[in-house]
């Protein structure tokens, strides 16, 4: 009985440190390849640049001709973000990984700065 037991436990902490070591199944690439595409549809947008170093950050710019006013940087941020969630297929891809932003035009350079941190708000910065 005793055996049947630890077998038991066994069995369950092996279950268990399994399920919470789960990694996710993302390519974030392939996610950030696609976001680029769709980003680079919007009328505002002239072209994109992303990076993902392997672990868990993802930096991504848009670049423009015009200068957005606070709330299109806004909308334009959280458009990174939900292209991203949704081209990963996970809706919880920011708790898992950092976004660093940027908006740059040809002429002023970077104008907005924004950061998602895991477990965090989108923090945006006007330079």
């Amino acid at each position: 009985m005793k055996r049947l037991f630890y077998i038991s436990t066994a069995f369950i902490l092996l279950v268990l440190i399994t399920a919470c070591n789960q990694q996710l199944d993302i390519d974030m690439s392939e996610a950030l390849g696609k976001s680029q595409e769709t980003l680079r549809e919007l009328d505002e947008i002239e072209t994109t640049a992303a990076s993902f170093n392997g672990e868990s950050d993802v930096k991504f710019r848009l670049m423009v001709e015009r200068h957005p006013t606070e709330e299109e940087a806004i909308i334009l941020f959280n458009k990174i973000l939900d292209s991203i969630a949704q081209y990963s297929n996970h809706s919880e891809v920011w708790n898992y990984y950092n976004g660093y932003f940027d908006i740059k035009s040809y002429d002023s350079g970077v104008i907005y700065e924004a950061t998602k941190l895991i477990g965090e708000d989108l923090h945006i910065l006007s330079k």
